[in-house]
């Protein structure tokens, strides 16, 4: 059968498909499923492109004109029937089968139709239009010899012809370089547009994996070149490729390092080198770019995925990951060529995905198989060289500060003070800043950081001066490195301090400050040596001038980062501080046994020792307590006439030197040895040995160091505080940030047992001159929860216990006194003394004002005598005038009383009717008495119940009769209260049928009242609580007097639910 008679069968099976569609309504259906399958409008473009590349092609043209599209290209394969068939059809493709070639849809070129209803096709021995979508009719003329060509008429009446050039021109012009990047045969793509205007696009190979793209358009020309590597794919089939292409951009190399090879533009020319250059967004091929598909590469990728119809995304499936994996495996195969060939660049390894890229799924594979290869293969380059590569599990990470405080030789000693690997020599990974860096950062390396360096330390330090062989090796690397190399070193340290990477306690029994000894170089901890005074000082036995730092320096950070070194070494600066401490070094802090027998015949420079530190803590009197207080450098007497080493903090002061009466306080204690029973030494604290009346201002030089020369007021807990309420605590959830503070004296009790005159006259002086705050003591659970003051422990026993002498030199409390019966050489307290907060001359001045009418014209204002005395504790508690007012202020309306009010009264009253029905049984057990059983547990129920309910969230439970504040709280620190049953006679026991009263209301209830149970069960029965109701008033007669019991709402409701479902009687027979 010849090809026109083949051709006509068809066109003949096609129409009678179309007009069976038509009947059955499909065609509509048809044209608005194929846009949506290809919605961007120039998508047959692409088709064209495709049905080329499928021919083997090498050249396409489109030629575009006013009215239609003519395209033309040099395919070696014709068109067949088959092919008319399967592009005149539906699902019956002749490439579903063939895995090489791009479209195996069948609707690939129905996309034309967007565009024009009958496109052309003149082909080998068929010239063909098609009509209907499915219809081929045969057209007259025929393509030159070798050529296919297709012409597309702009005559859809839904798309004017102007739209669809417009569209088409739009379409051509946005073709670019990545058209032709992914595709084996075709190599030109031209066109011409209506204006005569001519765009090219051509790829040429410069070798195997260098390809140059040149685009031009009228004026218009710009070069792209890629490196792009193809391998076969893991399918079986040959034409079947995988590839990857990165960006090359030509960058300057120095004279020298340019190879041959100018002419045809490879690789390297002279004076300039091809790198590859990061992209801002790769893309996904299939062939051609997938427009939706992201990969979150910096190359583009291309592979034979299987995709959605209009090839625009690439299907999750086990095939499209395995072609993944091949792109990755396939530069894998070519990172080695592409390292000894100089690409593998800063610029190539920036192209990279690092750990931070957002890689899309199944992409992250290629990400891991980049970085395997990295680690294990030696292309990862090496830091000090460009041409050094080794793979990057065998080099070594390091924080940017120690790369430039070590030297690469640096590295196998300290490894192996390390204990970590020395073998392959340890060589630090190139360091890099931006993508480069991320990607090396990414990599496996072995990490030798601050963590590391702080590990040798410390094995160094704990080393000590033994003659271990890592000691050695420690001492050796530092001798060996020059005075330069050793300041970075130094200055990496103080970097380490300043952030606390270091520890700098730490580094201060660590030998690594050099000095140098009659040309000797040594090396010793920091507290062995001093930094020089001057720049003129060159004392061996400190550090050198070349090592040492001033503060005129003029590399000031170099000064800065050799201070905080220094600093934390414990190397300080040769003055008069240093001299000092060299002194105080003769007194080491042994233990306190090892102090008690100093040599009998001491050290003669030892009162020179004590005039210096004297007058240095005269000069510096804030630091005196921090420089001497804890070294033993005194000498005390001992009861058995011996001496001891003893701190100032251990001594105290008295005659011969003061008049402390300080002896009485602390009187010799004698302790002795256990094992022999032999004495031992003196509890402290301890008295000066009199040798010191040599010593100029010695007393005020140790007052300021810390020897107790008198008494003192010092802060003390404020939880020993006896007026401290458990309630403050419980009711807040207590933190670290209240404010608590609380005042006493050490010892106070031994004083003020001991009776001694010169103690109390040495307390009263303490106690005058200390301002009235100290007699405040407070407490506050948290920052924001309310203060508690009360009276400090020190006030509190100062007020109770006779202690101020008088003129007679008996001994009377503080309200028995007055001014006027003072000794006359004792101090007089000033207004605001702690004196006037502890009722001093209260009894006195309560006399003097009966005396004077004072209290009667109170008691005429209706003030009475626990009145007055209220204001009076008010003022010796600190209460300003302006405090006081605040309060009253507060208080001037009552507190409110509880009332707990609900939301859902209903819900709330059928809970508490069914709590009801299941409440005990109240019986009685024959006893010696009858006894309700159950009654206590339920009495206790109760209890917790009212307390829970009549409690204010600031802590006051208030009686539902008087509706006060319950008058007085147990020992326990809960309010008193007494529970009594609202209506007794009733079988069962309910927890809400029990009031809260105070005693003197539950006596009134108990054995005046005049309501009966029945009217009190009545009035009940008819109370009604709304939503969000909060007091409930129930009236009674007590005591002749209408009282209205408060309910709280939700008591209310739970009582009325009680009584009402489960309100028999109990029988009383």
């Amino acid at each position: 059968m010849s090809e026109h008679a083949e051709l006509e069968e068809l066109r003949i099976r096609r129409l009678g498909y179309v007009q069976a569609a038509r009947a059955n309504g499909f065609e509509k259906g048809l044209r608005s499923l194929l846009s949506e399958l290809y919605p961007d409008n120039a998508h047959f473009i692409y088709e064209l492109l495709q049905n080329a590349e499928d021919a083997h092609a090498t050249t396409i043209e489109f030629a575009l004109h006013e009215d239609h599209l003519k395209v033309s290209h040099d395919g070696k394969r014709l068109f067949t029937l088959q092919d008319i068939d399967s592009i005149t059809g539906i699902g019956q493709s002749t490439k579903k089968d063939d895995p090489t070639q791009i479209g195996k849809f069948g609707v690939g070129f129905k996309a034309v139709f967007a565009y024009t209803s009958q496109p052309r096709v003149w082909s080998g021995p068929y010239s063909f239009a098609i009509t209907d979508l499915f219809v081929p009719e045969q057209i007259p003329g025929s393509a030159p010899p070798g050529m296919t060509t297709f012409a597309f008429p702009f005559d859809r009446p839904d798309k004017p012809a102007k739209q669809a050039r417009e569209e088409i021109e739009r379409g051509l012009q946005e073709l670019d370089e990545k058209t032709l990047l992914f595709l084996n045969d075709i190599s030109t793509i031209t066109y011409e547009l209506p204006d005569r205007t001519i765009g090219i696009i051509e790829r040429t190979a410069i070798d195997d994996r260098h390809i140059r793209i040149q685009k031009s358009e009228g004026e218009s020309f710009v070069e792209s070149h890629w490196l792009r590597l193809v391998g076969p794919t893991s399918e079986g089939h040959e034409r079947l490729r995988v590839a990857a292409a990165f960006r090359l951009e030509q960058t300057n190399v120095s004279r020298g390092e340019g190879v041959q090879g100018a002419e045809d533009g490879s690789a390297r020319s002279s004076g300039h080198q091809w790198s590859v250059s990061a992209l801002k967004s790769g893309e996904v091929s299939i062939y051609f770019p997938a427009a939706r598909e992201v990969s979150g590469l910096r190359f583009h990728i291309h592979a034979p995925f299987a995709s959605t119809v209009a090839r625009d995304s690439v299907r999750d499936d086990p095939g499209n990951i395995r072609l993944v994996s091949g792109i990755g495996a396939l530069i894998v195969d070519e990172l080695p060529r592409l390292c000894a060939d100089g690409l593998v660049d800063d610029r190539f390894l920036a192209a990279m995905p690092n750990g931070e890229d957002s890689i899309a799924h199944p992409y992250t594979l290629i990400r891991n198989m980049i970085a395997e290869a990295f680690n294990d293969l030696p292309i990862t380059p090496v830091r000090g060289s460009s041409q050094e590569f080794a793979a990057a599990r065998t080099l070594v990470s390091s924080p940017s500060d120690f790369r430039n405080g070590l030297e690469p030789t640096d590295l196998p000693p300290l490894f192996n003070l390390a204990q970590m690997p020395t073998e392959p020599t340890p060589r630090w990974i190139r360091d890099r800043d931006g993508r480069a860096g991320k990607f090396l950062s990414s990599l496996e390396t072995m990490e030798f950081g601050w963590r590391e360096l702080n590990s040798i330390l410390g094995l160094v330090r704990e080393i000590g001066n033994s003659q271990q062989p890592r000691i050695n090796e420690w001492l050796r690397w530092l001798e060996a490195k020059s005075d330069g190399a050793l300041l970075d070193f130094y200055q990496l340290i103080g970097r380490g301090s300043k952030n606390s990477a270091l520890l700098r306690a730490d580094l201060k029994g660590v030998p690594m400050i050099r000095l140098v000894q009659r040309g000797k170089r040594k090396h010793v901890r920091g507290p062995q040596t001093y930094l020089p005074a001057s720049r003129a000082d060159t004392v061996q036995t400190r550090v050198p001038i070349g090592l040492a730092y001033f503060d005129d320096d003029e590399d000031q950070a170099r000064a800065h980062y050799l201070k905080l070194f220094y600093t934390a070494a414990g190397v300080k600066r040769w003055d008069l501080n240093a001299k000092l401490e060299q002194r105080l070094e003769r007194y080491p802090r042994s233990t306190f046994v090892t102090r008690a027998h100093p040599p009998a015949d001491h050290d003669p420079g030892h009162l020179s020792d004590v005039r210096e530190f004297v007058r240095y803590g005269l000069r510096n009197q804030r630091l005196a307590r921090e420089k001497f207080g804890d070294v033993p450098f005194l000498l005390a007497e001992q009861s058995d006439g011996s001496l001891r080493w003893a701190t100032p903090q251990e001594t105290f002061l008295d005659l011969p030197f003061r008049e402390t009466g300080l002896s009485s306080l602390y009187p010799r204690t004698e302790l002795f040895w256990q094992d022999t029973g032999g004495y031992a030494y003196d509890e402290g604290p301890y008295p000066l040995s009199a040798i010191y009346l040599e010593v100029d201002k010695i007393e005020e030089f140790l007052e300021l160091a810390g020897a107790k020369t008198r008494i003192e007021i010092c802060p003390v807990d404020v939880y020993d505080n006896p007026l401290l309420s458990w309630s403050w605590r419980t009711s807040n959830n207590e933190n670290s940030y209240g404010e608590r503070y609380d005042w006493g004296i050490a010892d106070l009790d031994k004083i003020l047992e001991s009776q001694d005159h010169i103690l109390l006259r040495q307390l009263w002086d303490t106690v005058a001159r200390a301002p009235a705050s100290k007699a405040i003591a407070s407490y506050q659970a948290n920052k924001s929860a309310p203060k508690h003051p009360m009276a400090s422990q020190l006030a509190q026993a100062l007020k109770t216990t006779a202690w101020i002498l008088d003129r007679n030199g008996d001994v009377k409390l503080p309200c028995d006194m007055t001014i006027d019966d003072l000794p006359e050489d004792c101090v007089r307290p000033v207004n605001a003394s702690l004196v006037h907060r502890l009722d001093f001359g209260a009894e006195a001045h309560r006399r003097r004002e009966k005396l004077e009418g004072v209290s009667n014209f109170l008691r005429e204002e209706g003030l009475d005598e626990d009145g007055i005395e209220v204001l009076r504790e008010a003022r010796d508690l600190g209460f300003t005038i302006e405090q006081m007012r605040a309060f009253l202020r507060q208080h001037a309306e009552p507190l409110g009383f509880p009332e707990a009010a609900s939301i859902d009264p209903d819900r709330r009253s059928s809970v508490a009717a069914a709590d009801a029905e299941t409440a005990p049984l109240r019986t009685t057990a024959l006893r010696e008495r009858s006894v309700v059983v159950a009654q206590s547990q339920a009495s206790s129920e109760s209890r917790a119940y009212l307390r829970g309910h009549y409690t204010r969230p600031t802590g006051e439970m208030h009686c539902q009769a008087c509706r006060k504040v319950l008058p007085f709280r147990t020992s326990d620190g809960l309010w008193y209260f007494e529970a009594v049953r609202l209506v007794s006679g009733r079988k069962q026991i309910h927890t809400a049928n029990a009031i809260a009263l105070c005693p003197l209301c539950a006596a009134m209830f108990k054995y005046t009242r005049q309501t009966k149970e029945d009217e009190l069960m009545d009035v009940i029965a008819t109370v009604s609580v709304s939503p969000g109701q909060g007091l409930v008033e129930v009236p009674v007669i007590l005591d002749h007097r209408r009282v209205a019991i408060a309910f709280t709402g939700k008591h209310a409701i739970d009582l009325k639910a009680a009584l009402g479902i489960a309100g028999d009687r109990r029988d009383t027979a």
